[in-house]
């Protein structure tokens, strides 16, 4: 059996409502060439036996059943299986134009670069199979021959990782830390940090679905909290083996920032005051930890986060920081 030029790994955990709609985007793809990995994360639900209807009619469709071991762990089972030249991701509730593949194949095979990026578009539509003419848009293509220094310094590359075409090859042996929310973080800064060049384009290519009834999209939890913290830490770890030498800018655009988003997260996204205590208690103890060490620091940012900052490290309680994020 012959290899696909492209494979595409889908991991799939209780989507029986949009998992048909994600195959039909793919299957709907100008360029044939593919093979899709549907990991089935231990669902409960019978998205895993709509995706198996899906294999018994088209055999590049493979489906893998597993436990449990969140998104990260079935991405990573997909790159373990994939036999294609190129990788690309489709979360199960989003969904791709038809071009995608074709447009993405042929820029990265043009240019030789590592990686190549589409624009995402959030949308509340659910898959109809109509699509804007991607002819009317002027193509607009930008190399980077320093991609970590792009990413770092400009919004260019994006670090969500479903509106990307990688090639295998420049993976190598990177892989998604299990058992963490926002994986995609601490995947796209390591990865920048190893290959030398991403095409980046203005195509509006990948679909990304926002249910206004996702629970785990509009709510912060304390396993978000721990996420926020174990990849901080992470980034600075492989920063360390990886490019000391950028441990400063890392720290200002990438560490301090999540920071920023935490505390941001903890105010906006959960509406139980006593579960907002608790979260600032919990962000507290970490936070001076990781000042101390030096893994945080001012640098970058704004006065209100900076003020939030100082409170959280120099008051017994967090009170103060979270009364400072919530009036300000």
């Amino acid at each position: 059996m012959s290899k696909p030029v492209i494979s595409i790994i889908v991991p799939i955990y209780n989507v029986e409502e949009f998992i048909a709609d994600c195959l039909e985007s793919i299957l709907a793809q100008t360029f044939k060439d593919f093979e899709v990995i549907c990991v089935d994360d231990g669902s409960t639900d019978k998205s895993g036996l709509v995706a198996e209807s899906y294999a018994a009619k088209d055999s590049r469709i493979t489906v893998i059943h597993q436990e449990n071991k969140g998104l990260s762990g079935a991405r990573n089972t997909g790159m373990d299986l994939a036999r294609g030249q190129y990788l690309a991701f489709c979360d199960s509730d989003d969904y791709y134009h038809p071009d995608f593949l074709e447009k993405l194949f042929n820029i990265i095979e043009e240019t030789k670069a590592d990686v190549v990026c589409c624009k995402l578009v959030p949308t509340k539509e659910k898959y109809t199979g109509i699509f804007p003419n991607l002819k009317q848009i002027n193509l607009d293509t930008e190399i980077t021959n320093n991609p970590i220094m792009t990413f770092l310094t400009t919004n260019k590359i994006p670090t969500g990782v479903c509106v990307k075409l990688y090639r295998k090859d420049s993976l190598k042996e990177l892989r998604f830390l299990e058992g963490i929310y926002f994986e995609d973080v601490p995947f796209t800064t390591s990865l920048m940090m190893c290959i030398q060049k991403v095409v980046m384009t203005n195509l509006p290519m990948y679909y990304y679905y926002t249910n206004p009834n996702s629970i785990m999209r509009t709510s912060f939890t304390r396993e978000k909290v721990e996420s926020y913290i174990r990849l901080i830490r992470h980034i600075a770890n492989e920063t360390t083996l990886r490019q000391p030498e950028l441990t400063p800018l890392i720290r200002k655009k990438i560490l301090n920032g999540r920071f920023k988003m935490m505390i941001n997260q903890a105010i906006r996204k959960q509406k139980s005051k006593k579960e907002r205590q608790y979260l600032f208690d919990k962000i507290q103890k970490s936070v001076i930890s990781l000042f101390k060490e030096g893994i945080i620091s001012y640098a970058g940012l704004k006065p209100r986060h900076r003020l939030a900052l100082f409170l959280l490290i120099h008051c017994k309680t967090a009170t103060p920081a979270r009364l400072i994020m919530t009036i300000l």
